[in-house]
């Protein structure tokens, strides 16, 4: 079990988690980075790629990969990631234990100055950087954007988002995203760094059994360096309600037709009836216990795969379904009927029961391990800090009208159907 979360603000809007664990053989160290989505945010994305692979200490992957060797296979990772209306870059690495070195080296310590040297001393030529390493940073990137639009089931999702947020920061398209990555430059990804260390709202959480003052003391040390830091808070537009229902169909030549539902769920900001909304959405679509799978996927057949999801971050609902061409109309009458179970509050104490207790199993997990407890405290940059105590206590309390109140704030916004020209 970890003790309760220690935060200090140690620059302008800077902030250091510290989660004391108990018995874990690893540290947990990651640096969240913040900023409003569509700023740069094509360098952004080939940056976590770049940053990820080399430092001016160590410039080619083979030397960062000795260096991780040396802290014991100390496990390094960086990625971008759209959270409501912000892009936030994460760069994490997970160590051994300082108990456990064999040595008696301070692996947290020198894990975070390795975390520190990739971000605050990248592999730059002046003010440029390496031309050679961002062309092959700008392939990996390439790549990955075109794997994504290749998967039709992350492209549909894709789709649909962009047409319901079509006005929205959050509706950025990956078409228009891979045709900024391709305008990438060496100046543009630099000015796109120090834009970064300027503006971004940041956050470094450590998860462990380490000396904490040493810690804190070495990021004071290594961030003051930053002159003149203007953090910019981003802020998520939350739509209330849809206006009319947008539909659209795409044909392509899948295995198996796409249909994707997005629903305004009401939020005016993401701590809006959060738990009432969580529960609400995992009885609708979450679990095996829940009626999008137990109904149109189990017992009418129209679905291979049916299941909704929150984003809280932006206030929208998803329900994600795999159907035959032909089942279109039928697969979406039903999961509206099904919603209107919950609007209705006819669905099951079973399911109500079932939901809350499998929620709270899920966050009561996040505690057993450092990379659990890293990755929850390490998602959010700034604002009242929750834990999964919190969270449980929160869930507990919600009852069948919050569930039956949250599902009558919800509205359809779009319906967006990937079509097989040709379904096998």
């Amino acid at each position: 079990m970890s003790a309760q979360p220690i935060v200090t603000q140690i620059g302008p809007k800077m902030r250091l988690i510290r989660v004391k664990c108990e018995n874990t053989k690893t540290t947990c160290i990651s640096v969240l980075l913040q900023m409003p989505l569509r700023k740069n945010t094509a360098e952004h994305l080939v940056l976590s790629s770049y940053l990820s692979h080399s430092s001016a200490s160590f410039p080619t992957l083979q030397k960062l990969s000795e260096r991780l060797e040396e802290l014991y296979g100390a496990i390094l990772s960086v990625d971008a990631r759209k959270l409501g209306e912000s892009y936030c870059l994460r760069l994490s690495i997970t160590c051994l234990n300082d108990a456990l070195a064999l040595k008696e080296e301070m692996l947290s310590k020198e894990a975070l100055e390795l975390l520190l040297d990739l971000l605050l001393n990248p592999n730059v030529d002046g003010e440029a950087f390496n031309a050679k390493q961002l062309e092959t940073e700008l392939r990996i990137t390439i790549a990955d954007i075109e794997s994504t639009l290749n998967d039709k089931r992350a492209y549909a999702l894709h789709r649909m988002i962009e047409t319901m947020c079509k006005n929205e920061p959050f509706g950025l398209s990956q078409e228009q995203l891979l045709r900024d990555v391709k305008n990438v430059t060496a100046k543009s990804m630099y000015t796109a760094w120090r834009t970064l260390l300027t503006e971004a709202v940041v956050s470094i959480s450590v998860a462990g059994e380490q000396d904490f003052e040493e810690i804190e003391t070495m990021l004071q040390e290594r961030f003051s360096v930053l002159p003149n830091r203007q953090p910019v808070s981003p802020e998520t537009v939350f739509i209330p309600r849809a206006s009319e229902v947008k539909e659209v169909t795409e044909e392509m030549e899948v295995n198996q037709s796409k249909l994707v539902l997005g629903f305004r769920t009401g939020m005016q900001n993401k701590d809006d009836n959060f738990f009432a909304y969580r529960v609400m959405v995992d009885i609708f679509g979450g679990g095996p216990y829940s009626r999008l799978f137990n109904y149109v996927r189990e017992k009418l057949s129209l679905c291979y795969y049916c299941a909704a999801r929150l984003d809280r971050a932006k206030g929208i609902m998803v329900v994600q379904s795999g159907i035959e061409k032909k089942n279109k109309e039928t697969a979406q009458k039903e999961i509206l009927k099904q919603f209107d179970v919950m609007k209705n509050g006819t669905f099951d104490d079973a399911e109500f029961e079932a939901s809350k207790a499998a929620l709270c199993d899920l966050f009561r997990g996040i505690e057993d391990t450092a990379e659990g407890i890293d990755a929850f405290y390490s998602l959010k940059a700034e604002g009242d800090l929750e834990t999964p105590a919190n969270i449980i206590a929160g869930i507990q309390k919600v009852t069948r009208a919050d569930v039956v109140a949250a599902a009558n704030r919800v509205s359809l916004d779009t319906v967006y159907l990937l079509a097989g020209k040709q379904e096998v």
